[in-house]
């Protein structure tokens, strides 16, 4: 109770009070006889004379008086408002002061102030000489907060390069639970994309032909240049064979010498025939098949037309939306036919495991070590939500959860705290992300 509201209560009493002693007052005077009224002679001469007490004399007289002029005794009824006034004025001011003869009072009879009821109007004021030296008063650093899943809330967006498309479907709904490469939506600019696939495959088969076909002649070749190795190998030995011949009757005088001369030229010439089929089938042999120019050539047509075909299918990857981590879909932002904005596809987050963050002070934030108990309460939850500080931040910035109050400082300066609640906390604040709690992390000394 306030001081002004005593002070109404107080003027109120006095006002009841004085009421009731005016009242009194004039019923007392209109007894008495002095509202000026005219009071009748005394006719005692006429009544034989009688010895009485003074004071009993004037009763009668009073009463003889009274019955004369029909005047009644004041009621006592009158009293009652001041009994009750002087009661209710009297137990206001007991509650309020306390005074020492109150306490007095309870302590011998062994009451509590308040004890009779379940939510009491008064009790008993602790000062700070009466505190148990020996007793360790908690410390507590309190600050507003959220809950949030471990890692924050993920906003699914649209993949890079995708911005003009729109949504063709949506394969979730919110409270799903997907893993890390699951589908979330597919867009309209699937049909195209596929097509350049299968345009950019189709190509590759053309070009992985040609490097076939070159291989193939190639070896075609290098059986050839062998054939005509051997070929003029067997001209050079039997051209060989015939000068020696030659030679032979041309030293018995049997041949002339041009017949000589005619077998040399043949046998040279059979020579420089193997040497240029040795050089042609060295040139296909010498670094294998895919050495060739023309295998070459058609291999690196063959890895564009690869390449290619990659970034096709990385582009098809464009055309749909894909969960970048394991958790459950909080909600989906837009529908079929629609063109995503800045607030993304879709929500995500690991509600499994559940975190509070929490904004300290800037001045209160020293007294802050990992590992303290948290104490995390809020209208919207049951009971009251438990765990430690798990990170503390290292950047110091603006107030983002405020109080309803409207004198509450908006523009604080404060650092983010992580509090990593216990599994049975977690489960109960898993319906309930974004929630603006109050969280009372214990800073005393045991911690």
């Amino acid at each position: 109770m306030t001081f002004g509201s005593l002070s109404v209560l107080m003027r109120f009493s006095l006002v009841l009070l004085s009421a009731s002693l005016g009242q009194c007052v004039k019923e007392f005077c209109v007894f008495s006889g002095n509202d000026g009224v005219k009071q009748p002679s005394d006719r005692s001469d006429d009544l034989p004379m009688m010895v009485m007490d003074h004071s009993e004399a004037d009763s009668i007289a009073l009463a003889a008086g009274a019955r004369r002029f029909g005047l009644k005794r004041p009621s006592r009824l009158v009293f009652i408002p001041l009994f009750l006034v002087t009661l209710f004025a009297g137990g206001i001011v007991g509650l309020y002061f306390q005074p020492p003869g109150l306490k007095v009072f309870f302590q011998l009879v062994g009451l509590q102030p308040g004890g009779g009821s379940n939510s009491p109007i008064a009790i008993p004021v602790a000062h700070a000489g009466d505190a148990d030296p020996g007793a360790e008063i908690p410390q507590l650093v309190a600050g507003l907060g959220r809950l949030i899943p471990k890692g924050d809330v993920v906003t699914i967006a649209l993949p890079f390069g995708a911005s003009d498309a729109r949504i063709r479907e949506v394969l979730v709904r919110a409270g799903d639970k997907v893993a890390k490469g699951d589908r979330i939506a597919i867009l309209d600019s699937l049909d195209q994309l596929e097509a350049l696939v299968e345009t950019a495959q189709a190509n590759v088969a053309v070009h992985q032909a040609t490097l076939n076909q070159m291989r193939d002649t190639v070896r075609a070749s290098i059986a050839e240049a062998e054939a005509s190795l051997q070929r003029s190998q067997a001209a050079a030995e039997i051209a060989r064979q015939d000068f020696e011949r030659t030679k032979s009757l041309s030293d018995r005088g049997v041949a002339s010498q041009a017949a000589l001369d005619q077998a040399l030229a043949v046998k040279v010439q059979a020579e420089r025939a193997v040497e240029r089929d040795s050089a042609t089938l060295s040139r296909f042999t010498s670094n294998g098949i895919d050495a060739q120019v023309d295998v070459i050539v058609a291999a690196r047509n063959l890895d564009s037309a690869e390449a290619e075909l990659r970034r096709a299918r990385s582009d098809l990857s464009k055309a749909m939306v894909v969960s970048p981590m394991d958790g459950t879909i909080l909600d989906v932002h837009v529908r079929a036919g629609e063109k995503a904005g800045a607030e993304g596809v879709a929500d995500i987050g690991d509600i499994e495991n559940m975190t509070a963050e929490v904004e300290v002070f800037q001045n209160q934030i020293a007294q802050i070590a990992i590992g303290q108990s948290v104490e995390i309460v809020a209208d919207a939850l049951q009971q009251k939500l438990t765990g430690v500080v798990s990170e503390i931040g290292l950047e110091v910035g603006r107030q983002t959860v405020t109080a309803d109050d409207p004198a509450a400082n908006t523009d604080a300066r404060v650092v983010d705290v992580i509090v990593q609640l216990d599994q049975a906390s977690s489960d109960m604040a898993a319906r309930f992300t974004n929630l603006e709690v109050v969280a009372r992390i214990a800073v005393g000394r045991e911690n």
